[in-house]
């Protein structure tokens, strides 16, 4: 043990300056750097507090005002991520060699970066996660072979006898056009019919509205009639069934009112002389919802699960039975054990089986994320691996000595490896640390987005503990490989060959 401590205390020896005084200027500088950073900084963020009504009115201060969001938003971040970098490669030429310091900084921003990366790319995925099952259930009962789904309501009951099951409601899907007054064309939409007494349990769509009610799809009568003057609809004009609009069909590409009337055609519903032929039938908008992902609130409407049924023709019969259990990942189990209940003639999905290309997609970016990430590490690992080979070199008279008196080729292996180790973890546990308080600031303080483009006001931030585990084991695992070679090169020098010159 005490040759092993000894072994340990000569590699940290190896990596410390021992002439500090060399990089007094160097410090400095970097310090003088630092410095001016904070001063970006606080220039950055001193208009903040700066009331707009103090200057003139007129384009000039609305420019400033543009000029000062993007010095906040921008120059300030990339200040502090500048000066943090600088006080630390300052802090590190204080303590170690020049190039054990950089390959120090190599390790930590390896570290840092992939853990930001993975929680950024994590949070994107929860948050479209959270987003598809504002609209889909976690499991959905359908039957095979397209045939009629008429016994929905034993299914129904079954379904709601097994554990985890939260909610369950009845469905009907089926692609329509919807057309109004701004809109006369009409354009393609998927109309679902739910039940709205079950909807907010399974879909949480009363958490999404962002006008008018549920219980409006229910009670039609209730919509308000301030379309009609005087608000009160006129005595022979018919109640209307309502719908629910997305948010960007209400605002954006029909630019309706709640009470609006608009008209849904089912090109294949109805029947003539000839066969099936179109079938129109005009509603009223109910309220209008917001689930965050363009796709749903473009092409999306709700109306009521009996209404659906009357319009599509589909009397006594659903598309499917939505499920929503007590966690996302309690869906595969609950799945499987409907599927055993209900035997072969029903297929029985989860939401992972629904949305396997989108998720698998995903999973494999994360992955090749991580993957190009860890190049950063490679990179660092190189440089560690450069510099204890110049180490190798420079230290070759003091390696013949130790080996003269009595030294062996493992000692001074250890001695190397215990380098490259020393710089594995001086690197990576503060990286990991810098990585999860990156995470946590941005999680608290947020980093805005623009809605338009992202349909999200602020960067998701969701923190896994087996992502970060991954990228420091990664991390360290890669700094011990580099030592390897440097070390087995250190422990066959001769001593005469290191003292041959001296």
């Amino acid at each position: 043990m005490r040759a092993l401590g000894f072994e340990w205390l000569v590699a940290w020896r190896h990596l410390r300056d021992p002439d500090r005084s060399t990089h007094k200027r160097l410090f400095v500088a970097c310090l003088l750097i630092w410095l001016g950073a904070l001063g970006l900084l606080f220039v950055a963020l001193a208009p903040r507090f700066i009331k707009v009504h103090e200057f003139a009115p007129g384009e000039w201060a609305e420019a400033r005002t543009a000029l000062w969001i993007v010095y906040v938003g921008v120059g300030a971040k990339v200040a502090i991520g500048i000066s943090f970098l600088l006080f630390i490669l300052a802090f590190l030429f204080e303590v170690f060699t020049i190039f054990t310091s950089i390959s120090i900084l190599e390790v930590f921003i390896g570290t840092a970066a992939p853990i930001i990366f993975l929680s950024v790319m994590s949070g994107f995925e929860n948050d479209l996660k959270t987003k598809i099952r504002s609209t889909k259930a976690d499991v959905v009962i359908e039957m095979r072979d397209d045939r009629p789904f008429t016994d929905w309501q034993a299914v129904k009951a079954k379904a709601a006898d097994v554990p985890d099951v939260v909610g369950t409601m009845a469905y009907i899907e089926a692609e329509v056009i919807l057309k109004h007054a701004t809109n006369s064309a009409g354009m393609g939409i998927i109309l679902r019919g739910i039940e709205p007494a079950g909807a907010p349990r399974v879909l949480g769509i009363q958490r999404m509205l962002k006008g008018g009610s549920l219980d409006y799809l229910e009670h039609p009568d209730e919509i308000p009639n301030d379309i009609f003057p005087g608000g009160e609809r006129p005595e022979g004009v018919p109640v209307l069934p309502g719908v629910l609009l997305g948010e960007e069909l209400y605002e954006h590409i029909l630019r309706v009112f709640i009470g609006s009337e608009v008209d849904i055609a089912c090109p294949m519903c109805g029947v003539g002389p000839t066969g099936p032929m179109p079938k129109l039938r005009p509603f009223r908008v109910a309220g209008h919802f917001y689930t965050g992902m363009y796709e749903f609130d473009a092409k999306l409407a709700y109306i009521s699960l009996k209404d659906a049924q009357k319009f599509l023709g589909m009397n006594g019969e659903v598309t499917g039975i939505e499920i929503k259990t007590t966690t996302p990942e309690a869906a595969i189990e609950v799945a499987r054990e409907i599927a055993a209940r209900l035997g072969p003639g029903y297929e029985v999905r989860s939401w992972e089986e629904l949305n396997r290309a989108l998720y698998g997609a995903l999973k494999i970016e994360k992955l090749a994320a991580f993957i190009a990430l860890c190049f950063i590490v490679l990179v660092a690992s190189f440089s560690i691996g450069g510099t204890l080979l110049m180490m190798v070199t420079e230290k070759a008279r003091e390696i013949a000595i130790l080996k003269s008196m009595g030294a062996r080729d493992g000692a001074v292996l250890r001695i190397f490896i215990a380098e490259g180790l020393y710089i594995g973890v001086v690197g990576v546990i503060p990286g990991v640390a810098a990585g999860i308080g990156c995470c946590l600031a941005l999680a608290r303080y947020g980093l805005p987005l623009p809605v338009e483009v992202y349909y999200i006001q602020q960067m998701p931030i969701v923190m896994r503990v087996s992502e970060i585990a991954a990228v420091g084991l990664a991390a360290f695992a890669l700094c011990g490989l580099a030592t390897l070679y440097p070390a087995l090169l250190a422990s066959r020098i001769r001593p005469v060959d290191g003292l041959r010159y001296e």
